[in-house]
């Protein structure tokens, strides 16, 4: 019933955000642009799309290698099946395959595998949104819609950096984290409170295991590229529309599409998507109108498309448990909790063998 409820609650956001962002446009117009764009700008992009993939797969191998060295043949399968997931589960369930695909007990603990994945969402987060706000002061004052790109680029900031001081608390008093997390949670259930501070707690024994500074270095090179490359390609592919972008237009494209689907939304964030690139499109082209959302719209089927096959490629290779994608949320939380139980008794072991 849950999963039900969330996935309509996601188709109902993916509708209302086409339904803003159609109103006043013209669907023959539009398939028309759609028809009559310029392809030839489309084979560059896929070959920058694939180079996204492996610079992504490579940085994340970067945050599991105080865990274990991956294969690159297992993390590279895993990455390619779980960004699939990630773009056709609603909500935005996909982000918990690639913690239990790549987690192998007792070697890789489901709570380490999902610290990574948080941490390069957290950086992430906090990158693409100074991104937007840096690259907005670059557009006009008087512009429709800037200030409320800006305050979006904001309040998008200022809460991934308030996840981040969570996560240097956590990493630096696990207990102080926990009591806070079950605080925060108890007035609404105390039997919820338990369940996640002890799922926490396991998540936050995943999150002390921290790469070399040579790595942390690597991973910040790794996340400055993807995203240099990622608002080149939108700016090499808008020109089959007709969009002559400087490269700082691209990436506040970027900058507010990435805010924008960071909005639950049904499969594949659809709606979201198209609203967020023509949002941002509209800041540089103000009467594009159907064209800006032609674009959104090949813009968003090329990346789903490039995802999904990329995933198939990968779904039966041997490194992929086909069952376990479907479960991979409920599962995490399960392994969550008897990895709470794991890390107490080890703990107590430690206790025991320091005692005189």
């Amino acid at each position: 019933m849950k999963r039900l409820l969330q996935t309509l609650g996601g188709l109902a956001i993916s509708a209302a955000a086409l339904g803003l962002t159609l109103r006043g446009k013209h669907l023959d117009r539009i398939w028309a642009e759609m028809l009559h764009a310029d392809y030839r700008w489309l084979w560059p992009y896929l070959a920058i799309l694939l180079l996204i993939h492996l610079v992504r797969t490579v940085r994340w191998g970067i945050l599991l290698e105080p865990v274990a060295k991956v294969p690159f043949s297992k993390l590279n399968a895993t990455a390619a099946v779980g960004f699939m997931a990630l773009v056709i589960l609603p909500f935005r369930l996909g982000e918990f395959a690639r913690p239990y695909l790549v987690a192998e007990r007792p070697r890789i603990r489901v709570s380490a595998a999902l610290s990574s994945v948080v941490v390069e969402r957290v950086a992430d987060g906090l990158f693409t949104a100074a991104l937007l706000v840096l690259t907005l002061l670059a557009v006009p004052e008087g512009t429709p819609g800037l200030h409320a790109f800006r305050l979006a680029g904001v309040v998008v900031f200022g809460a991934f950096g308030a996840l981040l001081a969570f996560l240097v608390l956590a990493y630096r008093n696990r207990p102080r984290a926990v009591r806070l997390t079950h605080r925060l949670i108890d007035p609404v259930s105390p039997r919820a409170a338990e369940r996640v501070s002890g799922m926490m707690d396991a998540f936050i024994h995943g999150l002390r295991l921290v790469p070399s500074r040579r790595k942390v270095a690597l991973f910040f090179l790794l996340t400055f590229v993807y995203w240099a490359v990622n608002g080149w390609g939108i700016q090499l592919f808008a020109r089959s529309f007709g969009f002559d972008l400087r490269l700082l237009d691209a990436y506040t494209v970027l900058g507010v599409l990435v805010v924008g689907i960071m909005i639950p939304a049904g499969p594949g964030m659809v709606g979201t998507f198209q609203a967020a690139v023509a949002g941002g499109l509209s800041l540089f082209a103000p009467g594009a109108g159907e064209r800006a959302f032609a674009f959104a719209n090949v813009l968003w089927l090329v990346q789903l498309a490039q995802q999904v096959a990329l995933g198939v490629a990968f779904l039966f290779s041997r490194h992929i448990q086909l069952a376990r994608i479907l479960q991979a949320p409920r599962e995490v939380e399960d392994e969550l909790e008897a990895e709470e139980g794991d890390y107490q008794r080890e703990e107590d072991a430690r206790t025991s063998r320091a005692a005189p």
